[in-house]
């Protein structure tokens, strides 16, 4: 039989579980599916869970053997996913919440994230959609579903996220649900001055969203940057170049009004002092050791360029953006430290990237006539 190490991804689901009845079997499958589903491969599973050890990776039997109820447990914790899930005895991955009609508990939810400034590297609040192209007045089902996106720690250069899913169904074109997303969007940004992105699924995949049965990682991968992200919809058009439905924005102003809303903070909460040192011994000898050497200031910028300039070129292979849009959309990331840099440097780094056709893209000037 084949090792953990060895065998494809689909292969490693088939070893455990061929039966649906054998909860057995399920366990060891479901506890390698949920380290994979969240980025993490079974040889790296002990850089999160050191109570499992390479060798117990090795093969089915040496797994289930590994695997005991505290194990399962800090796993279940770990990710935020249902225990009972992992014992294979149900089909639900998480407990699902929900925010309709208050608002304020997925904000404060995500309020309770602001623990530190690297939270905001990536964008913590991402919806799912079953369509790119929303539209109030399509009288069609246009599902979304909010999630939360809480990073919990870095296995090499992967970031590992958990996530949380408000599985409440809003319908873009039922006008609460609608009116409830913009305003969320809306805080989000002006609060935090950072995007809700949008990412497109299929209508099965939303309904395994929805029911809780999927880890979205696998959906919310790509650029942080989409156009239109969220917020679009609930700005104006001072706001954003690119302002969707701005008809519909004194709504969102007067719900926000209504429900007190408009003093909602996402302020950080302050994570405790270190305590104080132990002073160290005198008669113990010290060894002066060497702080690492921080990168150059030409180095960091030169490195925040490049950053600058791949998130162009990703954006643009999405949308043909002008030159002035693309500005607009760089300096909302709080990750590309654009926000401090005037346009023009950033046209300046910018441009030669993009396409032909794009407005404000130079080009030669005719010759004169003498």
């Amino acid at each position: 039989m084949p090792s953990f190490f060895d065998a494809p991804k689909k292969t490693l689901r088939q070893l455990f579980g061929q039966r649906r009845n054998d909860t057995v079997g399920n366990v060891a499958g479901r506890f390698l599916q949920a380290f994979q589903d969240h980025g993490v491969e079974a040889s790296q599973i002990p850089r999160l869970l050191p109570q499992i050890k390479l060798d117990d990776l090795q093969s089915p039997a040496k797994l289930l053997a590994a695997l005991t109820p505290e194990i399962l447990d800090t796993t279940a914790r770990l990710f935020g996913i249902r225990i009972q899930w992992l014992e294979g005895v149900e089909d639900e991955i998480y407990d699902g919440l929900w925010t309709y009609k208050e608002p304020g508990r997925l904000l404060e939810h995500l309020a309770s994230l602001c623990t530190t400034d690297d939270r905001w590297f990536f964008c913590p609040l991402r919806v799912l959609t079953t369509t790119r192209k929303l539209d109030r007045n399509d009288p069609g089902q246009q599902f979304l579903a909010p999630i939360l996106v809480e990073k919990i720690a870095e296995v090499g250069e992967e970031e590992i996220c958990r996530y949380h899913i408000y599985r409440d169904g809003f319908d873009w074109g039922y006008r609460p649900s609608r009116i409830e997303l913009k305003v969320m969007a809306r805080l989000v940004y002006q609060r935090l001055r950072i995007g809700v992105p949008l990412y497109q699924v299929t209508p099965k995949q939303m309904d395994d969203i929805l029911e809780c049965r999927a880890i979205p990682r696998r959906y919310l991968r790509g650029s942080l940057l989409t156009t239109p992200s969220l917020e679009d919809f609930a700005l104006s058009e001072k706001e954003s170049r690119i302002a969707k439905e701005v008809e519909e924005l004194p709504d969102v102003l007067r719900y926000i009004e209504d429900n007190n809303l408009q003093t909602f903070s996402f302020a950080p909460m302050r994570e405790p002092e270190p305590g104080p040192a132990a002073s160290p011994d005198s008669s113990a000898p010290t060894e002066v050791q060497e702080a690492p050497r921080k990168p150059g200031k030409r180095q960091v910028q030169a490195g925040n360029w490049e950053a600058i300039r791949v998130a162009a070129k990703a954006l643009w292979a999405q949308d043909e953006l002008s030159i002035a849009d693309m500005i607009l959309r760089l300096k909302r990331v709080p990750a590309l430290k654009a926000s401090a840099l005037s346009d023009s440097a950033i046209r300046k780094h910018i441009r030669d990237l993009a396409p032909d056709g794009i407005r404000g893209k130079p080009g030669r000037k005719p010759k004169q006539s003498a």
